[in-house]
């Protein structure tokens, strides 16, 4: 497959975002329209510790929350506590004991949870186990989407493979390895990258890479769809230090080395003044990508109206604080905050009296905090 050196490479067919790291939006009215909030229900079952990974279903309206002690909360739309996994955590034939990623499963109607070595297990909302499967991989996996009730795509650890997805069908344990190109380095923040986007699946490199790829389920391959195009700001291969991914290989001291030039170059990358996006998605009207200098203290956010061509960039406190978002919904961007932050990343003026006797009726010592801002 090949990769686009710059801009004037990229065939026909591929949209192309023009990321803007300095045109910074001077009103908030041109892109946002309001801002609501969804405490989490605070009980003595629902007290969260931190949160690995957020996921939203809207035919369901439920939020799922895998914490770091691999745990599993839902909570309803509106933030009424449902349940959670701790009682199915352990060796008994329906519990899990490892779990790396969570996704929602619309054909089980059901959470996936992950284990590396193996094994799908799928819980009802409630958690009741749906259903118990395995599959053989030739390395461990990290990342997973159901295709369909049988169908599903994985990642790998970079240590394992170079860029490559992998289907398998876990009725007749068939597998398919995709590559797709353009990854500089590990750096990121997400938690997410694959996504399914009406009745079309992508996949959104982890790390830096600025390509987004549709999951051609037929062909069990990954296609190029779209480019960020950050202009004189993108981050060129040439002369950085290390590498990038992995690789096939079955030496143990091949893989040490490979480990060691992978976090130089992230560790270079981190400590440089490049400008970085470490959270990017979308959907079929807008793009979202958090962008930062590192992987700590206040990014950007940059947001492009896919329809109107028009992006909007917020920078520090201007035209407001926002907090990194998890996923977009429609129109809605969502984050999840902790409720002493709160007040640091809205803008009252965009929210209802309601919504503002909310926050204010926050407690320190409450769950998080859903934030939806609502675009224009």
């Amino acid at each position: 497959m090949h990769v686009w050196q710059n801009r004037n490479e990229i065939p026909d067919g591929i949209e192309i975002i023009p990321v803007e790291v300095n045109k910074l939006s001077e009103k908030t009215s041109s892109f946002l329209d309001k801002i609501e909030l969804v405490p989490l229900e605070t009980n003595d079952s629902s007290l969260l510790f931190r949160c690995n990974k957020v996921i939203y279903d809207k035919v369901t309206n439920i939020y799922a929350i895998y914490t770091s002690d691999q745990l599993v909360y839902t909570f309803s739309g509106n933030g009424t506590y449902i349940d959670n996994s701790k009682r199915m955590k352990g060796q008994g034939a329906e519990d899990y004991s490892m779990v790396l990623d969570i996704k929602l499963n619309p054909y089980l109607k059901g959470i996936d949870m992950l284990n590396p070595y193996g094994t799908i297990y799928t819980y009802s909302p409630t958690f009741e186990l749906l259903s118990k499967r395995k599959y053989k991989s030739e390395f461990p996996v990290d990342y997973l989407m159901a295709l369909d009730s049988n169908n599903y795509v994985f990642t790998h650890p970079f240590m394992w493979t170079d860029q490559e997805v992998t289907f398998i069908n876990l009725e007749d344990q068939q597998v398919t390895n995709a590559n797709y190109k353009g990854t500089i380095s590990e750096n990121t923040m997400a938690h997410d990258c694959f996504y399914n986007v009406g009745d079309c699946f992508y996949f959104v490199p982890l790390g830096l890479n600025y390509y987004f790829y549709q999951i051609n389920t037929e062909e069990k391959k990954l296609v190029p769809i779209m480019y960020l195009d950050f202009g004189d700001y993108e981050v060129k291969t040439n002369g950085l230090p290390g590498r990038a991914t992995g690789e096939r290989t079955n030496s143990d001291m091949d893989k040490s080395e490979i480990s060691r030039e992978v976090r130089e170059r992230y560790q270079f990358l981190k400590k440089s003044n490049n400008i970085l996006p470490l959270l990017k998605f979308f959907n079929d009207d807008y793009v979202y990508v958090y962008l930062a200098k590192t992987d700590r203290g206040y990014g950007s956010h940059f947001i492009y109206n896919r329809k109107k061509k028009e992006g909007y960039l917020l920078k520090g406190e201007k035209p407001f604080l926002m907090y990194p978002s998890f996923a977009i919904v429609d129109n809605v961007l969502l984050a999840i905050c902790q409720p002493y932050l709160v007040p640091k990343f809205v803008d009252r003026n965009f929210m209802s009296p309601e919504e503002i006797r909310k926050m204010e009726q926050l407690k320190e010592d409450d769950n998080p905090v859903i934030l939806k801002y609502y675009l224009k």
